[in-house]
């Protein structure tokens, strides 16, 4: 599974248990539980293929919400040769292509996909001690996690008492994710090695 938005979706999101009928091929494979996206048409599978090629194009439903204002923002300001036009037009080719053929997320709390360098960012992993180590070249993991929290939950979080909650462990799946009441989702931009993260609680 290849998509251009998260990182080994088969690990970090979950497929349901049993093989159910794809609602666009009509075959039976381990989808997507689509009772949960957006738009107006109701949707209850979508396997992987189906999903990565656009099927849900062909509908008015969607996986996320892109950060839509954000992105308009930072493609203004790395293009201020682009006309507002011409901004708006990219973004919301950007944003269609996100909310459209990426897997979905499973979060407590709905907030908008976040944006990193003039596009959305890349899912790769549940943010843990560990992992911010990995991430962390120039700084500390904890240095590194506070520049990260994403602007729109910058003024109502405590970064160091946030630190607090982040896994001493590293999780490494979907089904491990469901140990936590408070997650950390980490994005990687598609152009350079800047992380932001979400943090959602129960």
């Amino acid at each position: 599974m290849t998509f251009k938005y998260v990182d080994k979706p088969e690990v970090f999101m979950g497929l349901r248990d049993k093989e159910t009928r794809c609602e666009f091929c009509n075959q039976q494979k381990l989808c997507f539980n689509a009772d949960a996206f957006y738009g107006e048409d109701e949707i209850e599978s979508i396997c992987p293929d189906c999903l990565a090629t656009g099927r849900l194009y062909e509908r008015d439903s969607y996986t996320c919400q892109g950060d839509l204002a954000e992105l308009k923002r930072q493609l203004q300001d790395r293009n201020p040769d682009l006309s507002k036009a011409e901004v708006d037009d990219l973004a919301d080719q950007k944003t269609l292509e996100l909310e459209k053929t990426t897997p979905p997320l499973i979060t407590w709390q709905d907030w908008d996909w976040p944006c990193i360098d003039g596009d959305y960012g890349r899912f790769i992993g549940y943010g843990s001690k560990p992992f911010y180590t990995q991430l962390s070249t120039e700084t500390d993991a904890q240095t590194l996690f506070e520049k990260s929290i994403y602007y729109a939950l910058a003024d109502d979080s405590d970064a160091d008492e946030l630190w607090k909650d982040v896994p001493q462990k590293t999780v490494n799946d979907y089904k491990t994710s469901s140990d936590y009441s408070t997650l950390f989702y980490v994005f990687k931009s598609l152009h350079s090695d800047q992380i932001v993260t979400i943090w959602d609680a129960e």
